[in-house]
């Protein structure tokens, strides 16, 4: 129904020779999963701009101009050392853009606490012998929690959270050298593992680690920086948020709807005023 109200809506606005007005200028997003669309329903792999209901999709129906440069799992080193490539078009975008929008860091961070917890999951044959057998104790339960959290707590401590915020800081000045006018919105990173039961103990062992990225993050915002807190805007509603159910930390449809409500705040409120 809501496709159709909107068709109906751009078809009435053909018939009378109006174009949509749009709120915002040039809007360039870039990063990683999170910000090209990646586990929406209509998401198609390398396409950025199918998932119509993604947040940067979303943002982009209202702007001027939109492109969308995230790459599925890049990390924050492989996004700054793509602004080494004059030739690569997402510095042109960045050079052009009124507004540019961040989504990095959870390939660095989450993305290996993920693969452990599915490694430990796969390997832990006792535990789904259990499930098939109908023998769910709360022993049984505790049992493989432990083992999940000793799989995140490992891959938690092997990243680099400082490295991670100096790769997104360099990001932020080499935006800033190539469009000094540019508004940069940079996105916290939520927790998906406090959203279900049996990763309660790999979400405890992300609490730390998230307070220190988000904590870096947080530190950079300045001048023509901003932040948009979605670890704060997710908190409390992450099983809803993302698709942690299925074991996928990407946002759900109504997650990428809250990012959007979130950093078009930021865009409607004027520059100067948020300093």
């Amino acid at each position: 129904m809501k496709k159709l109200l909107v068709g109906a809506a751009i078809f009435l606005t053909m018939l009378s020779g109006n174009t949509p007005s749009k709120k915002y200028g040039g809007i360039t997003v870039i990063g990683d999963s999170i910000a090209s669309g990646y586990g929406l329903s209509e998401y198609v792999s390398g396409n950025n701009y199918s998932a119509l209901d993604s947040f940067g999709n979303l943002l982009g129906a209202e702007s001027a101009e939109y492109e969308n440069y995230a790459v599925d799992g890049r990390k924050s080193g492989e996004l700054l050392a793509a602004f080494s490539d004059k030739n690569d078009p997402l510095v042109r975008s960045v050079s052009d853009a009124d507004n540019v929008i961040i989504s990095i860091g959870g390939n660095d961070f989450l993305k290996p606490m993920l693969d452990a917890i599915k490694m430990q999951a796969l390997t832990d044959t006792d535990f789904f012998l259990s499930i098939l057998e109908g023998d769910i104790s709360a022993g049984n339960i505790s049992e493989y929690s432990n083992g999940i959290l000793q799989s995140a707590l490992t891959a938690a401590r092997e990243v680099d959270v400082d490295e991670t915020v100096s790769n997104i800081r360099k990001i932020t000045d080499r935006i800033s050298s190539l469009n000094p006018d540019a508004r940069v919105i940079l996105l916290t990173v939520y927790n998906p593992f406090a959203g279900n039961v049996l990763l309660t103990a790999a979400s405890e062992a992300a609490e730390e680690k998230l307070a220190e990225l988000n904590g870096g993050i947080k530190s950079l915002a300045g001048e023509n920086i901003f932040v948009a807190d979605i670890y704060e805007v997710f908190k409390g509603h992450e099983a809803g948020y993302t698709n942690i159910g299925r074991l996928d930390i990407h946002p759900s449809s109504a997650g990428h709807y809250k990012i959007y409500e979130t950093v078009s705040e930021i865009l409607n409120t004027p520059a100067e005023s948020q300093l």
